[in-house]
């Protein structure tokens, strides 16, 4: 089952971290002009990573005809209905973006941004465990069975008869280490992160990352499909894995996302400027999202990836090793550069992450440039990302490098004083 390989940068399991900055919370209804000023005045991005929870709480039951009342959805309110044509009228979608700036939509598309939120159905994983063998958890004496049904895909534990099928709303992450399923449950307002993802580094099936801690479950309940997730945790995941999605006064509804990660998610609300550009006056409309400096940018970026604002107070050091912005700030390289270091000194924003480790190579040597600085006692012609920022192994065989500059001991065990050039 080979994939093309995509960014590493995107998240890889379904529930994301809080929001790195403060959240907007309206206080009141939001018709559409309400949420146009809260998009003009804000910027699109800071409603976008709504009410997370960190660190998850503890798993709620269902029984099994809770279970059972999850295919319908919520009638749809004058406020949604607001919503969407608030997005109609003020989004324009990336292939608009195209035309003008075509190098940047075309490595915007490569991105794993561009393809980490997909409904189930529609994705390649379905089809293959569509026309594949039912799979047997390594942990659980349960085997889930895969089906499509009234345009829905389908799950069910084969060992349970009585426990009643579970849709699967959408695949989340871009598959650059794992995809994981979740089901929305738009009725009651929850959801569950399932207990199966998709991991590149075996090319198939396999546990979802950190669900070692819910092997044990609640028979005929939501935990024999996975974990539990209350309103936050949906939001959260869908917040991290979307362009723009609905604040908090709104329900959970799926067609009130845009879904993947697009142009518009950092760039705000264009289809004015588009609608100018194709008359030659797309500068009349002024970006509406800017970076003043440095910290500003890697906030951004934080949203999702995590800062020291979002992380939990309890967190291990390998669980830490996926939040970059949380190691680079902690970076003597970062402290000691005032707004100079930031993601993009390294990163292209819209491409998927280079490889190449010439590139990052090169991007030290811009500051840490031969005859002027300390030479490395170590390794003074190796790697400096395999001595600085090695890989670490979070879970599952899945490594991060965790962006927080450093000499590691263990790996430079005769390091000593630095010796300068003349």
């Amino acid at each position: 089952m080979k994939r093309e390989k995509v960014s590493p940068k995107t998240r890889t399991v379904a529930a994301a971290g809080e929001n790195a900055s403060p959240r907007i919370r309206p206080t009141t209804k939001i018709p559409a002009a309400a949420a146009i000023g809260i998009l003009l005045a804000f910027g699109v991005v800071a409603i976008f990573v709504a009410d997370a929870i960190w660190p998850v709480p503890p798993v709620q039951s269902a029984d099994a005809s809770a279970v059972a009342s999850t295919s319908g959805s919520p009638a749809e309110s004058p406020q949604a209905a607001a919503w969407k044509r608030m997005i109609d009228q003020h989004f324009a979608g990336d292939a608009a973006c195209a035309s003008c700036h075509p190098k940047q939509a075309a490595a915007q598309r490569r991105s794993g941004h561009s393809r980490t939120a997909v409904a189930m159905l529609e994705s390649d994983f379905a089809s293959e465990l569509l026309a594949g063998q039912p799979y047997r958890d390594s942990r659980r004496s349960q085997t889930f069975e895969f089906t499509s049904h009234s345009n829905r895909f389908m799950v069910r534990d084969a060992d349970d008869p009585d426990l009643p099928a579970l849709p699967v709303t959408w695949l989340l992450g871009s598959g650059t280490h794992a995809q994981t399923p979740i089901f929305v449950d738009q009725q009651a307002q929850r959801g569950v992160e399932m207990r199966w993802s998709f991991l590149a580094n075996r090319d198939g099936i396999g546990l979802t990352p950190e669900h070692e801690k819910f092997d044990q479950y609640e028979a005929k309940s939501l935990q024999c499909y996975g974990r539990p997730m209350d309103a936050g945790d949906v939001r959260s995941c869908l917040g991290c894995h979307t362009t723009v999605g609905p604040p908090a006064q709104l329900p959970i509804q799926n067609d009130l996302y845009v879904a993947n990660v697009g142009c518009e998610r950092c760039h705000g609300p264009r289809k004015q400027h588009a609608l100018l550009a194709h008359q030659g006056r797309g500068e009349e409309s002024k970006p509406l999202v800017q970076y003043a400096s440095a910290e500003a940018y890697i906030d951004a970026c934080a949203q999702c990836h995590r800062d020291e604002s979002s992380v939990s107070p309890t967190a291990q050091p390998h669980e830490l090793v996926r939040f970059q912005p949380y190691g680079l700030k902690r970076s003597r390289c970062y402290l000691e550069s005032p707004d100079k270091l930031t993601c993009s000194t390294c990163h292209d924003p819209h491409d998927t992450v280079s490889h190449d480790r010439t590139v990052y190579i090169q991007q030290c040597q811009q500051c840490h440039q031969p005859g002027r600085d300390s030479l490395c006692t170590a390794s003074p012609q190796g790697d400096c990302i395999d001595c600085h920022m090695p890989a670490t192994e979070w879970t599952a065989g899945i490594a991060f490098h965790d962006h927080e500059i450093r000499i590691h001991e263990a790996l430079a065990p005769k390091h000593s004083t630095p010796q300068v050039k003349p």
